[in-house]
């Protein structure tokens, strides 16, 4: 059983193409089953989860699919230059300020909710 990334790779590269669709997903079964009874800051952790990520990798992508070997591990430090790109854009469209309240109007806005939750009596 693999377990962390690179060594599910290996199987897959050494295995995977003639290996049944049964005895990858027992495999894969086996992986997250150890992890379902692991503590989670247990050091072998990361890779399982890895080794997981692999495994789920190749069945979703089929058997023809090249292996990602490139993929770094999870405990590796981190390199600047290859980390994704952040996605800064906005998560909603543009939308008009909302409207600007007095005082006077907030409070009575404020002294309304807490009414209809019950909360004054």
């Amino acid at each position: 059983m693999a377990t962390n990334g690179e060594s599910a790779r290996q199987w897959l590269a050494d295995k995977g193409s003639t290996a049944s669709p049964d005895e990858l997903l027992r495999i894969r079964t086996a992986i997250a089953n150890k992890l379902d009874t692991m503590p989670e800051d247990h050091p072998d952790e990361a890779g399982l989860l890895e080794a997981l990520d692999v495994m789920d990798e190749f069945m979703e992508k089929g058997k023809d699919a090249p292996l990602a070997a490139a993929a770094a591990p999870l405990n590796s430090p981190s390199d600047e230059t290859s980390a994704p790109a952040l996605d800064t854009s906005p998560l909603i469209p543009d939308l008009p300020p909302a409207e600007e309240l007095s005082p006077a109007e907030k409070q009575a806005r404020f002294q309304a909710l807490l009414k209809k939750t019950h909360i004054i009596s």
